[in-house]
């Protein structure tokens, strides 16, 4: 009888005990709740990698009764940031979690060594998947931006093109024989011209009209070509 009370007493004192410990909130709750709003409120629009920084193993928080509160005073951007993770519950409590994001594009990047001068072509470029963090939006993120343009100095294999690495290329050159176009009230006229500059695509540039030797503005259009201004 008397050991039967005693493992009553301590299978009671055992019980007890167990409902007497406090529920944590564990740390992997945390980290999910603040993923899911990183994803909500960042902002950009690339593809990035979230790291957060791990709270102290011996941090002990009470399991929030209802749902987490998190924010930021503004939108999350990419590189460091810390969140604001709250719990509204009788027992309540505050802490930040830090974390680091980190942006990713497919950029263009030279697939081989290129000198000043040289022109862009499709051989030249590709894609690759690079982190941008450290790139501040001057760079490629689509082939044609930089097909037929010249290099501005001397890049290695697999350096990031950005905006001021290549130059427009020069279509049109002083001297060269160039085909002049025109289009008045629909009609199509084709006249020969000599370049009295160098020029390229868009750019507006003299032509002596070989038939006239009249000196004309005209834009660059492409290599060889040209359209009289009206």
């Amino acid at each position: 009888m008397f050991k039967l009370i005693l493992i009553f007493v301590c299978a009671f004192a055992f019980v007890n005990a167990t409902h007497a410990e406090p529920q944590w909130q564990t740390h992997e709750s945390i980290y999910e709740a603040v993923k899911a709003y990183v994803a909500q409120n960042i902002n950009t629009t690339a593809e990035y990698e979230i790291n957060i920084v791990p709270l102290a193993s011996r941090l002990n928080l009470v399991l929030c009764e209802q749902p987490m509160e998190i924010f930021t005073p503004n939108l999350v951007k990419a590189g460091r940031a810390a969140i604001n993770v709250r719990c509204n519950s009788p027992k309540k409590w505050a802490i930040f979690v830090p974390i680091i994001i980190t942006p990713f594009e497919n950029i263009v990047v030279l697939t081989q060594n290129m000198q000043h001068g040289d022109k862009i072509t499709e051989h030249h470029v590709a894609l690759a998947r690079k982190n941008v963090t450290q790139l501040h939006n001057n760079y490629m993120t689509d082939l044609t931006q930089v097909i037929n343009k010249q290099i501005s100095h001397n890049l290695s294999a697999g350096a990031v093109i950005t905006t001021k690495d290549f130059f427009e290329a020069k279509l049109i050159k002083r001297g060269d024989h160039v085909m002049m176009t025109s289009s008045n009230s629909g009609i199509a006229i084709r006249m020969s011209g000599i370049a009295q500059s160098d020029g390229s695509r868009g750019q507006v540039i003299r032509v002596k009209n070989q038939n006239s030797d009249r000196m004309v503005n005209a834009t660059v259009i492409d290599t060889g070509v040209v359209d009289v201004m009206h």
